[in-house]
């Protein structure tokens, strides 16, 4: 009898375990968002085009120029499937009119080149320093 119990057990332990570890649904792949996929994000023009924009379009705040502040801002953001930049948000600010010209410039963005995952497009999250200095 205990011996019965004890395979019953481990028969609801391994179907348990089976249905735990479902792959994802097709609703969920559409919404997943990757850190590190095959291909990652580009800007279009490259590295330097994107120093290029930020140094063009950077308005540094007056507030922010009074008081001296300077800084790093780490701005993170999705790319989207059709290279649009979408939930920008301040992972770590280093004044409050900074981050939001961070935020400013993140969002004038031109559609970046999409990631790929298995040759497939994917969301990504990139996570963007943008750094302010005074001269």
């Amino acid at each position: 009898m205990p011996k019965k119990i004890l395979i019953l057990l481990m028969l609801l332990i391994s179907v348990h375990f089976t249905y735990a570890y479902e792959t994802p649904t097709d609703s969920t792949k559409k919404a997943m968002v990757y850190d590190m996929p095959e291909q990652m994000p580009e800007y279009p023009g490259g590295a330097d085009a994107l120093d290029d924009f930020l140094k063009a379009n950077i308005k540094y705040p007056a507030d922010a120029k009074a008081a001296k502040a300077t800084g790093k801002v780490y701005v993170q953001f999705i790319v989207e499937k059709d290279g649009t930049v979408s939930e920008a948000k301040i992972r770590r600010g280093a004044h409050k009119s900074l981050d939001a010209e961070a935020l400013r410039i993140v969002e004038l963005m031109p559609n970046w080149k999409p990631g790929s995952m298995r040759g497939k497009k994917v969301r990504v999250r990139y996570t963007l320093p943008i750094t302010f200095s005074l001269s």
